[in-house]
């Protein structure tokens, strides 16, 4: 059963974690072939400020990115 982790910001909608988890699926499947009803994906969401990257606590996620916190590419 292939488990596949997700940890990401808070601030997805449901919708794009729906979307997420089923392209997920979708790759996995198609990759390894593995049946659909033994892909497990969690999608975990913490603060910003606990992701890190180069030293630097990440900004909390948002949307939009005149806000600010993804015009660098700092999605995780």
């Amino acid at each position: 059963m292939p488990i596949i982790q997700c940890d990401i910001r808070e601030g997805r909608t449901e919708e794009q974690k729906r979307a997420l988890a089923r392209e997920i699926t979708r790759v996995v499947h198609e990759t390894i072939d593995a049946p659909l009803e033994y892909i497990y994906v969690l999608i975990r969401e913490t603060p910003g400020f606990n992701h890190i990257k180069a030293g630097r606590h990440l900004p909390e996620y948002h949307s939009d990115p005149a806000i600010g916190s993804d015009t660098e590419g700092d999605r995780p």
